[in-house]
């Protein structure tokens, strides 16, 4: 088996894990202004808790859409595993760690691929915990 790993590889496997976290922080961001903005309005606590729970969760999946798709641009623009539509659906199934056993990258960009696994999988740990942050304050403090 063929194994071909870069440095035009690794940097861009490297600039990919850096847009990567940068949108996990912006949905940090934007999740954390989105639910404040929420809390100040007035109503009942389970309406709260239950809106701060769903704008996380549109937040965070929006988020996690986002990166999958940058790594499906850096997939396309190697051709590689031919249409958008092949590199969209390798990257989801790379990124939520579920693999693509129909679609596969070619042998010198394999290892990018892990790679996008690896941040699939700290991310979905990210996510997880700013979910349940979010849960957890909106339960602690219900709304006057």
């Amino acid at each position: 088996m063929e194994f071909d790993l870069t440095l035009d590889h690794l940097a861009r496997g490297l600039v990919l894990v850096v847009v990567t976290v940068g949108l996990q922080l912006l949905a940090q961001v934007t999740l954390y202004k989105a639910v404040k903005v929420r809390w100040a309005q007035r109503g009942s606590a389970i309406v709260q808790q239950t809106s701060a729970t769903l704008i996380a969760v549109f937040v965070l999946l929006t988020a996690v859409i986002l990166q999958v798709i940058a790594w499906a641009f850096l997939y396309f623009s190697w051709s590689d595993p031919g249409s958008f539509a092949n590199c969209l659906y390798f990257s989801f199934a790379s990124y939520t760690t579920v693999g693509a056993a129909d679609v596969m990258l070619s042998p010198a960009h394999r290892m990018l691929g892990t790679l996008e696994a690896a941040m699939g999988m700290l991310i979905f740990g990210w996510s997880t915990a700013l979910l349940v942050r979010v849960i957890n304050v909106s339960s602690r403090n219900p709304p006057e």
